[in-house]
């Protein structure tokens, strides 16, 4: 299809983007049908490679961590290169929409973040660059792990990706509880530093008829995970906007007659900056070492995930508020950060760029919920959002590849 953009003075302009929004939304819904967890994407690689084989072939595929790789799209002269990314994992949520055709055919596991849209956006972006760019090159990256904090992390690190080093990064998360096709973003910190952390203290087990005779960590965890609130308040200041959740707990067996001897606690430290993460995780370790020591336990730390916080550049936010403009697309700047963990945020402490948000509707569920299901309507505005930064970047630099604009 062809797309006309509208710009924001009422002038129009014919850039032809060109893709197939209905071959891009049957992509979308086999993606939302087949879902898999981080560090499984298999099948949803090779399905994407495939499509990208048959409708925008790429001048060669770059492969990376895990089931990840990166299409590469070569100019007719040489320049600088600009990545897009976009992720592959789903999560272990049961989906509950009965009402749709291509509900998830796997129980306890979903696109409810979304990323099925973010792939389908990345892959019409292709198909826009099926004819060759005028200079440089375009980097398409799809990316496992994104939910466990890893696969940002993991694919800088591999020994292919110095083969496609960007000048450029820039990625987008779709947004439930913003208006429909909104562009959201601010400079600086965009998505929170998150650390997921376990907190496991031993004993001795005993007779729940005699529990003086073992020692259990029922009373120790019970009080640290109270203690999480204190912590939360000491540092949630209005520039930290910070958070302290426990979101598990685990302890002996369920048996009547056992005082248990191990348990565990999980908390997620999340904040706009790295040195309130590192602070809070500091004081909750010494709330845990006095509490193990008062009650005759062990305690044992380890940090599950690590996400780092994702820092917009000044020019790529910049290049982002452009081309909402010039797209027609309303924009908002947000006052603060998100307080949710974003892997993208490894591309971004290495390289200039940005991330943004599309509003996928004021009356959604949120992300992550059990019903959440990406809104087929917002395809068209993330692949529009992409070209034009390449476009922009073209304008600023005369020199990083520019999307096909031929007649379709």
């Amino acid at each position: 299809m062809s797309r006309r953009l509208v710009l924001c003075d009422g002038n129009q302009e014919d850039i032809h983007l060109k893709f197939d929004i209905d071959q891009l939304i049957r992509l979308r819904h086999w993606l939302h049908a087949h879902p898999e967890v981080s560090r499984q994407e298999v099948k949803t690689a090779k399905h994407l490679r495939q499509f990208l084989e048959t409708h925008a072939t790429p001048d060669r595929v770059v492969p990376l961590h895990g089931a990840g790789f990166a299409a590469v799209y070569e100019g007719q002269s040489a320049g600088k290169t600009i990545l897009f990314r976009c992720e592959l994992d789903a999560l272990p949520i049961h989906e509950i929409n009965d009402n749709i055709p291509y509900r998830s055919t796997f129980d306890g596991v979903g696109h409810k973040c979304g990323h099925d849209g973010h792939m389908a956006i990345l892959a019409g972006l292709a198909q826009t660059l099926a004819e060759r760019p005028a200079k440089g090159r375009v980097v398409l990256l799809f990316q496992p792990d994104e939910e466990t904090g890893t696969g940002a992390r993991l694919s800088c690190s591999h020994p292919n990706f110095d083969q496609i080093k960007p000048d450029l990064v820039f990625a987008l998360h779709n947004l439930p509880g913003f208006p429909l096709g909104q562009i959201v973003c601010k400079s600086g910190v965009f998505a929170s530093e998150v650390r997921y952390v376990t907190i496991k203290m031993s004993g001795k087990e005993a007779h729940s008829a005699q529990p003086e005779t073992g020692t259990s960590p029922s009373y120790a965890l019970a009080e640290l995970t109270l203690r999480t609130r204190k912590v939360q308040a000491r540092y949630d200041l209005p520039d930290a906007y910070a958070l302290a959740v426990p979101v598990y707990n685990q302890m002996g067996v369920q048996a009547s007659g056992i005082s248990p001897a191990r348990g565990e606690v999980h908390i997620t430290l999340r904040s706009a900056q790295s040195d309130t993460v590192e602070k809070m995780w500091q004081d909750i370790q010494g709330c845990a070492v006095e509490l193990a020591a008062r009650y005759g336990l062990e305690a044992d730390f380890e940090i599950r995930e690590a996400f780092t916080g994702t820092t917009n550049t000044e020019l790529g936010f910049d290049m982002i508020r452009q081309a909402a403009a010039k797209t027609n697309h309303p924009f908002r700047c947000l006052e603060h950060p998100f307080r949710w963990g974003e892997d993208f945020g490894e591309f971004t402490n290495r390289f200039e760029g940005g991330m943004f948000g599309l509003g996928a509707g004021d009356i959604q569920p949120e992300l992550h919920h059990p019903d959440y299901d990406f809104p087929d309507g917002i395809i068209g505005d993330g692949i529009a959002m992409f070209a034009e930064i390449i476009r922009i970047v073209v304008d600023q630099t005369g020199n990083i590849a520019k999307p096909h604009n031929g007649k379709s």
